[in-house]
């Protein structure tokens, strides 16, 4: 079979299972009405997490595809208030972790602007952000100024990692999921024009630091074919990229709301 069918075929594969993923989760806000005892809305909890975590999964496999395609548009680059855009996240994620017993801080600087793909940045942090989290350690969101650029770090107090470890982070084809999530971020970063560093030694944590530069204007990349916009069924990005560190508790149908 030739690249071109088998990643079309791919492709319809990926769009059918999101239509099944909205019907789940139609038919998941008409069964709310009936969940009135504890037990029904475990359940109902229970369902809406699979949801999340086979959303993430496709909604993975789709990003890898665009970043990688060539005849993909990579970036939806626009102005953005990355003050407004970086406090809007944390607090979402702050909200998000608290459900994990996750602890949470985050700091953004003020005045920070630039052009940038907005949704894409959000999901580099969101990469980062679920595999900090899987330390079980406090974790830490930052974005700062740095030299005409604008510096978004996530770190965490977990075991850390050893020179090896660190270095098979950024192996080509990832070797672990936190290695997948790693390659996304880096691309993320890279189609930017900037990069991904991670510094961390045993017992002292991981630190990932993405560096964005800061500009005032950036042409798109490739726009001759705009990505689909699939969205998240309704639901948040943040509880979508985080479920698969998120206790089934977090899908409950009040809280998905």
């Amino acid at each position: 079979m030739e690249r071109w069918m088998l990643e079309s075929s791919t492709g319809a594969h990926m769009a059918q299972l999101r239509m099944q993923l909205a019907q789940m989760t139609a038919a998941s806000q008409l069964l709310e009405r009936y969940a009135t005892d504890e037990k029904s809305r475990a359940y109902l909890s229970t369902i809406n997490q699979s949801v999340c975590r086979m959303l993430r999964l496709v909604g993975r496999l789709e990003l890898a595809r665009r970043l990688t395609d060539e005849d993909e548009v990579r970036l939806q680059v626009a102005p953005l208030d990355i003050t407004r855009w970086g406090t809007d996240l944390a607090r979402r994620l702050e909200g998000a972790l608290a459900g994990a017993n996750v602890s949470f801080t985050w700091e953004v600087a003020p005045g920070l602007s630039g052009v940038a793909d907005g949704g894409m940045l959000e999901q580099l942090v969101l990469e980062l952000v679920s595999n900090a989290a899987k330390t079980a350690s406090p974790v830490k969101l930052t974005v700062q100024p740095g030299t005409g650029s604008v510096r978004i770090t996530v770190s965490d107090q977990g075991p850390g990692l050893d020179a090896q470890q660190l270095s098979a982070l950024f192996q080509q084809p990832p070797q672990e999921e936190q290695g997948m999530g790693v390659a996304l971020a880096q691309q993320i970063a890279q189609l930017h024009g900037g990069l991904l560093m991670a510094d961390s030694k045993l017992g002292y944590g991981v630190n990932m630091v993405a560096v964005i530069p800061l500009r005032d204007g950036m042409p798109p990349r490739r726009l001759e074919t705009p990505p689909p916009q699939w969205g998240d069924n309704g639901l948040d990005p943040v509880l979508v990229g985080l479920s698969d560190v998120l206790p089934a508790r977090s899908f409950a149908p009040d809280t998905l709301g």
